[in-house]
């Protein structure tokens, strides 16, 4: 069965990671980094054993529904199960080393993850609006907007078409040009942990040939787009907290596993 995961905020992560400590059940832990958390890894880990809990994990991680959202993420995985419940979280961040423990949940790596204050930007860019913030924690230490009109595509054929379409993409360089250099003026001196892009996919590429701050920041940008219809406060609000959700699987034990 396909499992389906659920977006699940920060504080809500947090508060269940604190459920997880008070329990008394014997909990097998296990960080996987992106890299490790491959339908051919756990593959191989399943052919070496015959442990029920083994073979499961397996199972669970080779999930078609899982494996989207590892792609989509590429941050790796973090599984607790016990006998009588399993957590799944494909975290907001990468997962640095695997690791594996069994007794007491091992929530401390995810925990810290997500209460560490880090300086996040955030960069929202849609044709014709974008919005830039700099967090530190949940303070907003810089914020700035902006705008440029760019005509829709014309419709009727014929050279019109052809002059509106060249209009179009010339008001789209000039959008792209003003939004990288704002970006790199409020952005391109200040320290950043992460950096988040959202929006339309498609602007980042160009848009990094327009900043500094952009290219400079490649490797540390979430391969996550994330959701922004428009370059507004609102959806800025919006996309700070998405940044920092994780997405949670909760499989269901069968009767065969409590037999």
């Amino acid at each position: 069965m396909q499992l389906e995961g659920t977006q699940i905020t920060q504080t809500a992560t947090l508060r269940l990671l604190s459920e997880l400590d008070a329990s008394t059940d014997q909990w097998t832990s296990i960080y996987l980094t992106p890299k490790s958390a491959q339908p051919r890894m756990s593959r191989i880990y399943s052919e070496q054993t015959t442990d029920p809990r083994v073979v499961k994990i397996a199972g669970i991680i080779e999930d078609d529904g899982v494996q989207r959202v590892l792609e989509r993420f590429f941050t790796g995985l973090v599984l607790f199960h016990s006998d009588a419940a399993t957590h799944v979280f494909v975290p907001p961040l990468p997962i640095a080393e695997d690791a594996a423990t069994r007794g007491a949940p091992n929530t401390a790596p995810l925990r810290t993850m997500l209460e560490t204050a880090y300086r996040t930007a955030i960069v929202l860019v849609t044709w014709g609006a974008y919005v830039l913030a700099l967090y530190e924690g949940s303070d907003m230490l810089v914020y700035r907007k902006g705008t440029g009109h760019i005509h829709k595509h014309h419709k009727k054929g014929g050279s019109s078409q052809g002059r509106f379409q060249r209009r179009t993409e010339e008001q789209r360089r000039e959008f792209l040009k003003r939004a990288g250099i704002r970006i790199d003026e409020y952005l391109g001196d200040q320290k950043v942990d992460h950096l988040f892009f959202g929006g339309n996919r498609l602007i980042l590429g160009p848009l990094r040939a327009q900043s500094r701050f952009m290219r400079e920041h490649a490797q540390i940008t979430s391969i996550r787009t994330l959701q922004a219809k428009k370059g507004d406060r609102d959806a800025l609000e919006a996309a700070i907290y998405e940044a920092y959700s994780s997405i949670h699987f909760q499989p269901q034990a069968t009767s065969e596993e409590d037999a």
